[in-house]
């Protein structure tokens, strides 16, 4: 089981960051974590950039002094932090930050390839979407896979007391199947032949998880078919496990396109 000590706190110049801050602090007292890094990066388009001189017209240490005074305004708890505010590119810095100071969880908003990030540095991510509220319940779109498994152990440990539930999406073969020369009849047998089979694995999975969980029918994609399922039930986060491995190109299609698209906040379990 993970154990996390240091949350990566990645901001930049949107409104989203008082929420990532006060999503990292709420973490850091349910994981027990040691310590909470915030990252703040400053990107300067190169044509923007003086020629004659080598000094950037821009105080680091006045920002980090700013950034220091939002936190410790929300950080009743007194979590020890630190501040690191350099010039470049968010993602890659994030990917640097989070392989130098033994980072366990990136917490985050959408404004970073957070693909490359999850590739890159091995790291779990939160996107933080929403505003900040409790996280009672908790969603998550399982392949029934052992990393699935093994993200739902994880938030089990940390997050017990939220109601859990699964979802696990079935295509809807007919939509394939109506390319080919196929009566209705067949297709019709097929695809409830295809439900019953994703509705047994799903028991067994559940039994040993000890969560309840449902299908969706997933008739256009996959991905859009647990999109629509999260925004009927409008649970305050999703969890979902990813696949990628460092030199991998893809994350995988359903956490990328859920961390993207999801109007709730997003955990990929990495």
């Amino acid at each position: 089981m993970k154990k996390i000590k240091n949350i990566l706190a990645v901001i930049d110049d949107s409104k989203t960051n008082r929420n990532i801050f006060k999503r990292a602090i709420s973490c850091a007292k349910t994981f027990n974590a040691k310590k909470i890094i915030i990252l703040y990066t400053i990107h300067i388009p190169f044509f923007d950039l003086p020629f004659y001189t080598k000094n950037v017209p821009i105080d680091k240490e006045k920002v980090k002094a700013n950034i220091d005074s939002i936190f410790n305004e929300l950080n009743g708890d007194n979590i020890p932090h630190y501040t690191v505010v350099y010039f470049g590119d968010k993602t890659d810095r994030a990917i640097v930050e989070a392989k130098k100071d033994g980072v366990d969880i990136i917490i985050t908003g959408d404004h970073i390839e957070y693909e490359k990030v999850i590739r890159e540095s091995q790291k779990s991510l939160l996107v933080v979407k929403d505003g900040y509220k409790e996280y009672k319940n908790i969603l998550i779109p399982t392949d029934l896979t052992s990393k699935s498994k093994e993200s739902i152990e994880f938030i089990k440990r940390y997050f017990g007391n939220s109601k859990l539930s699964l979802v696990h999406g079935y295509e809807n073969i007919a939509v394939t199947m109506s390319l080919y020369d196929i009566g209705y009849i067949d297709m019709v047998n097929y695809q409830e032949e295809n439900r019953e089979i994703a509705k047994k694995l799903l028991e067994e999975f559940s039994k040993e998880v000890g969560l309840d969980g449902e299908l969706t029918d997933a008739s256009f994609s996959l991905p859009y078919g647990i999109l629509e399922y999260i925004k009927n039930k409008k649970p305050d986060l999703i969890v979902v496990a990813s696949h990628s491995k460092e030199g991998n190109f893809f994350v995988g299609s359903t956490s990328s396109y859920l961390a993207k698209e999801s109007p709730c906040d997003v955990f990929i379990y990495n």
